[in-house]
C-alpha cells in the first residue's frame, strides 16, 4: 500500500480531518491521482498540478514523479499534515435553499451535463464557469444550482459532479477564479489578459468550457443575456 503525507484543501475537511484516511485508486496521471473515499472523490495532485477543490497536494512535481507506482485498484492511506483555502471568487455568497424546485433550468442542465469528452465533458465545465461567475448573486445561481445539484450525480462522470458540487459552494480551480475576479473588475485594468492564458491551458477543452461559462455569467451580470433561455447555453 503507497502512503502520502501533503496539504489538504480545507473543502475535503470533512472527509479527511484527524486521522490518515485509506482509499481505492481509480484513475492515475502524471501531475493526479483520482481516490475513491467512500463514495467521495479525493484528487491526489502534485504540487503543480491544478488545485482542485478537492485536491491534496503532494510536496514534489509532476517532474519528480510521485505518482510513478500507483495503480489503479490499488489502495493507498493519505495523510494530511496542513491545509490550504480553495480558491473562491470574490464576493461569492453561500447557496441557500438549494432543494426548492427549479422551473426552466432542468431542461437547460440536462442539455449540458455529460455533453463533450473527457473526465470533465464540455458541458459540464461551461455549468461550472457559470456558476463561479454567478457566485456572488445567489438569486441567480441558486436556482442554476439546485437543478445542476439534483442531476450531475446520474448524468456525468464521477469526478464532473464532484467538481460541479464544489463549483456550487464557490470553489473552483485558482486559474478559473482569476479569470472570474477580473471579468468583475477585481485587480488592475490588464488583469483579464494576463488571467485568461493559464485557463485557456486547462486541460484539452475544460479551460476554453470554462472561460465560456465565466463569460455567459459576466453577460447575465451585466443585463446582456437572457440566462433563463435554453439557446443562450446550448
Amino acid at each position: 500500500m503507497e502512503m502520502f503525507a501533503g496539504a489538504a484543501s480545507l473543502a475535503v475537511r470533512d472527509l479527511i480531518d484527524g486521522v490518515p484516511v485509506r482509499g481505492r485508486v481509480v484513475a492515475v496521471f502524471p501531475s493526479c491521482a483520482y481516490v475513491d473515499l467512500g463514495g467521495r472523490l479525493l484528487a491526489l495532485e502534485t504540487w503543480d498540478g491544478l488545485r482542485l477543490p478537492c485536491a491534496v497536494t503532494l510536496a514534489e512535481p509532476a517532474a519528480r514523479r510521485p505518482l510513478a507506482h500507483v495503480q489503479v485498484g490499488a489502495e493507498v492511506q493519505i495523510t494530511v499534515a496542513r491545509w490550504w483555502a480553495p480558491a473562491q471568487p470574490r464576493g461569492a455568497v453561500a447557496p441557500g435553499d438549494l432543494t426548492a424546485p427549479s422551473p426552466g433550468w432542468d431542461d437547460v442542465v440536462l442539455g449540458l451535463l455529460g455533453r463533450g469528452p473527457g473526465l470533465t465533458p464540455a458541458g459540464d465545465d461551461l455549468l461550472a464557469g457559470l456558476l463561479l461567475g454567478l457566485a456572488g448573486s445567489p438569486e441567480l445561481r441558486d436556482p442554476l444550482a439546485a437543478a445542476v445539484l439534483r442531476h450531475a450525480p446520474a448524468r456525468t462522470t464521477w469526478l464532473s459532479a464532484e467538481l460541479l458540487r464544489h463549483a456550487v459552494a464557490g470553489h473552483g480551480v485558482p486559474a478559473a477564479v482569476a479569470v472570474a475576479d477580473a471579468m468583475a473588475g477585481h485587480g488592475p485594468a490588464d488583469a483579464l489578459p494576463r488571467a485568461l492564458p493559464a485557463l485557456l491551458a486547462v486541460g484539452h477543452t475544460s479551460g476554453a468550457a470554462l472561460a465560456r461559462g465565466l463569460l455567459l455569467a459576466a453577460e447575465t451580470l451585466a443585463g446582456r443575456q437572457p440566462l433563463n433561455r435554453t439557446e443562450a447555453v446550448a
